[in-house]
This record gives C-alpha cells, sequence and structure tokens, in this order.
C-alpha cells in the first residue's frame, strides 16, 4: 500500500475530530440562531456569522494534527515526506467536501428566503453577487488557509518547540506594531480600509492561494528535520 494512503485512513480514522465535531457545532449554531430569527418581528432579517465556527475549528484542527498523528506515523516507518504528503491529501478531501455542503446549504438558505425565517448564515452578504462557483471556491480557499496556517504554526513548534514559537509571534507582534504605527501616523487607516479592502475584498481570497502555498512549503521543510 501506498504510504500516502496510509497516512490518509490514519487521519480518517479520527471521525470524531474531521466530520463529526465541526458540524455538531455549526448545527448547534443554526438551531440557535433559528430560534432567535424566528422571534424577530415579521420582514426583519438576520445576518449571523456564525459560519466563523467551522473556519475556527478548521485552524485548530490543523494546529493539533501533527500533535495527534506525527509520532504514530514515525513510528510506523512513514517517510516524513509521505506523512506530509498524506496529510495534505486528507485536508483537500475533508476541506472540499465541507466546502461542498457550504454551497449547497447557502444556495438552499437563498432559495427558502432564509429558511423561511428570513436568516442568513451560510449565505453571507458580501458573497451575495458571487456565483455558485466563486463561492465554492471562496469557501475552499479559506478552510485550506486556515487548516494549513494551523498545520504550519504546529509545524514550527514540531521543529524548533516552544522557544521557536515564543520567537515566532513576537516577530508576528512586532511587525504588526510597527505596520500600525506607520498606518496610523501617516493616516492610511481609512484608504486601507475603504479604499483598498471594502472594493477588493473578493480579490483577497484568491490571494490567499499563494499564501496558503508558502504555509505549505515552510510545513514541508519544517517537517524534514523534525524531531519525532
Amino acid at each position: 500500500m501506498n504510504r500516502a494512503e496510509q497516512v490518509i485512513k490514519l487521519h480518517l480514522r479520527n471521525k470524531l475530530t474531521w466530520f463529526y465535531v465541526p458540524w455538531i457545532i455549526l448545527a448547534a449554531n443554526f438551531l440557535i440562531n433559528m430560534i432567535i430569527a424566528s422571534s424577530l418581528n415579521l420582514g426583519e432579517t438576520m445576518h449571523t456569522g456564525a459560519i466563523s465556527s467551522i473556519f475556527v475549528y478548521t485552524f485548530v484542527i490543523g494546529t493539533i494534527t501533527l500533535k495527534e498523528t506525527f509520532p504514530f506515523a514515525v513510528g510506523l516507518s512513514i517517510r516524513r515526506k509521505d506523512y506530509f504528503f498524506g496529510t495534505v491529501w486528507t485536508a483537500l478531501i475533508i476541506n472540499g467536501l465541507s466546502a461542498l455542503i457550504l454551497t449547497v446549504l447557502s444556495v438552499i438558505e437563498g432559495a427558502t428566503n432564509g429558511w423561511g425565517v428570513r436568516l442568513n448564515l451560510f449565505k453571507v452578504a458580501f458573497l451575495s453577487d458571487v456565483s455558485v462557483i466563486s463561492t465554492l471556491g471562496i469557501y475552499l480557499i479559506l478552510l485550506l488557509n486556515m487548516y494549513f496556517l494551523g498545520f504550519a504554526i504546529s509545524s514550527i513548534h514540531r521543529r524548533f518547540g516552544r522557544t521557536g514559537l515564543y520567537i515566532f509571534f513576537t516577530t508576528l507582534l512586532l511587525i504588526g506594531t510597527l505596520v500600525s504605527l506607520y498606518l496610523t501616523h501617516f493616516s492610511l487607516w481609512g484608504d486601507l480600509i475603504l479604499g483598498g479592502i471594502a472594493h477588493h475584498y473578493l480579490e483577497l481570497f484568491w490571494w490567499m492561494v499563494p499564501v496558503t502555498a508558502v504555509y505549505l512549503a515552510a510545513a514541508y521543510g519544517l517537517l524534514r528535520r523534525a524531531s519525532v
């Protein structure tokens, strides 16, 4: 059997983490928001960001994947290269399925006028003019970006330990502080948010593709030298 296929099967054995928990969380959010939307005045539309829970959870899965499976896989004499590519394929399969389900739910939500109670949960407001295929692509990009961000951060910890994480997050904090000071000093926040993000937010999703590729390259390089 191909070693990468072994890794995929290894991951998919944990159905609770990969399949059940994220959709249980999202279903609970949906039911709560349905109850709230049903109590609103007739004609009032409710917009909610509850769909973000599945993206946050996907990031969490990315951070715990290595801890849960990497030492075990290496103990089975699976090469780090095979582990990496098996994990990438698993993430593509699971997140591709999740993106498809989210897209279908958004279409149903739009066709039923928000499940009959004018609830917008799966059909995000700023994606209302986007085609179904583009919506599927955006959801997939977001899910993969969140997963591999968490995976890359976990790879830093696997390679360099806590010290590496402290240095990484300290560096991010310093960079963020310097950028914030620069934007504040030259009063560029308004131009950035109103002139940039507000009018070109869809392009930001597609820019996540090369960013995700950077996460993958970093994780691959780190895992090649990571200790068990």
